[in-house]
């Protein structure tokens, strides 16, 4: 391995988790901000989310090749090509993101009317999709440039510019919501305008980061059928584990569907429970990041079992750091929840989802660390069918049954996940241990 492999994860992960803590504060922030604005604007955005959570996951589509081949071309030592599979996982990942843009502006409302949105936040959150559709195109140029930065190592980077437009967010964030000065109280539709223009900062700033730090010129330098090519190969890394996010988002969507009916508290209890547990995904998420870069550094090498001690260990880290934290959760859960709300009704929902959580986060933890590390192995189909075929097959039916015909309520979600992660966390352990990625990865890595 060059330079890049001698960092360690911890290296690669604080400023990574800085960077997520710091947005985790601000979205728990813009909650309280939105929620003290109205109960339904609070609702509108969080319903809205969940649709623009596939668009989302679309938008960084060739980011995900792009970290893996970047990575792998670094644990090689050919630092020229990976600047050549950078710039071309940026360009055509912006474009991508701007068909995505056009097809959001008519089918967000007619997903909102599909998963029986309650009437009185329908209007809200039609504008807020609206308005993020023009995000859209952006977000995925910083979705791919980011991820370049991270495979490189440049995680300071991302760091510097995570505080700088987490700062800049909220101040727009309130100022557009509450109003402020001249500025009138846009409500909804400030929140939608605050995320574009921060998006917008973000690329202009990225743009002089990747020239300066990478020398990244707006040419790739390959020919066009070379481009053509490099495109078709990050499609085919990055399309598996996309298509997974895309269909568990799909996923997410139809389990709203099924409490949506039960109204405004049940939405927000769901709600604010995955605001207080997203400090625990950002600490699974931020070692499966640095794990994943890590991984494919070694597959690059072809050290193998460097690679398989080290996803194991991440995997224990994450674990257990995400278990621990969600107990320190549960305890505080009164005070946490107090934040958003004073709805008794929402903090019952919210402190039983809480404690659930406790069972949810190791297999989580599992399941995410080692389904990335077997992707920057180059084994993606395989898990990504295995995760499918759970969610379709046992998540969905189940939580149908718990929900519709139990009574169970939002609990009944959350028990689906555990049953679903379980089985998921096991899959991938068990195709880990047993090295059938190995082929895999260490062909691709020659290649």
């Amino acid at each position: 391995m060059n330079r890049h492999g001698t960092k360690t994860l911890f290296q690669l992960c604080y400023p990574l988790f800085l960077n997520g803590f710091l947005s985790l504060a601000v979205t728990l922030a813009d909650q309280m901000i939105i929620s003290s604005y109205s109960d339904a604007a609070a609702a509108a955005i969080s319903i809205a989310n969940q649709v623009l959570g596939v668009a989302y996951d679309l938008s960084g589509l060739l980011a995900v090749g792009g970290v893996i081949l970047v990575a792998r071309s670094l644990g090689a030592g050919d630092e020229a090509r990976a600047r050549q599979i950078a710039n071309v996982a940026i360009v055509a990942n912006a474009a991508l993101s701007l068909l995505i843009a056009l097809v959001l502006v008519p089918a967000g409302p007619l997903v909102l009317s599909m998963i029986n949105t309650p009437p009185e936040i329908v209007g809200d959150a039609r504008v807020y999709i609206h308005v993020i559709a023009a995000a859209m195109v952006f977000n995925g140029f910083l979705s791919a440039a980011v991820a370049v930065l991270r495979a490189f190592g440049h995680v300071k980077a991302i760091l510097l510019l995570g505080v700088f437009a987490n700062v800049l967010y909220i101040g727009l964030e309130y100022a557009l919501i509450h109003g402020w000065g001249p500025v009138p109280s846009l409500g909804v539709f400030g929140s939608a305008l605050a995320t574009l223009a921060v998006r917008v900062t973000g690329v202009l700033l990225l743009v002089w980061i990747l020239a300066r730090r990478l020398q990244l010129q707006r040419r790739s330098g390959l020919a066009a059928r070379a481009w053509a090519a490099l495109v078709r190969r990050l499609f085919m890394l990055s399309y598996p584990s996309v298509l997974d996010n895309m269909a568990y988002a799909f996923c997410q969507l139809i389990f709203v569907g099924f409490i949506a009916g039960l109204g405004v508290s049940a939405v927000l209890g769901r709600s604010y429970t995955l605001s207080l547990t997203a400090f625990l995904s950002l600490i699974v998420m931020t070692i499966s990041q640095g794990n994943e870069v890590m991984v494919g550094w070694r597959v690059g090498a072809g050290d193998a079992a460097a690679a398989r001690a080290r996803a194991l260990r991440s995997a224990a880290i994450a674990a257990v750091l995400a278990t621990a934290l969600a107990v320190v959760l549960y305890l505080f859960a009164r005070p946490l929840i107090g934040l958003f709300t004073a709805n008794e009704e929402v903090h019952a929902s919210a402190r039983q989802l809480l404690l659930l959580s406790i069972f949810l986060q190791p297999v989580t933890a599992l399941n995410m660390v080692l389904f990335n590390s077997l992707k920057a192995a180059g084994d993606v189909l395989a898990p990504v069918v295995a995760s499918q075929l759970v969610m379709w097959l046992v998540a969905l039916p189940l939580a149908w049954v718990l929900t519709r015909h139990h009574g169970m309520g939002v609990a009944a979600l959350w028990i689906v996940f555990i049953v679903e992660e379980t089985l998921k966390s096991a899959y991938m352990l068990h195709r880990w241990l047993r090295g059938r990625w190995q082929p895999m990865g260490l062909a691709a890595a020659a290649a």
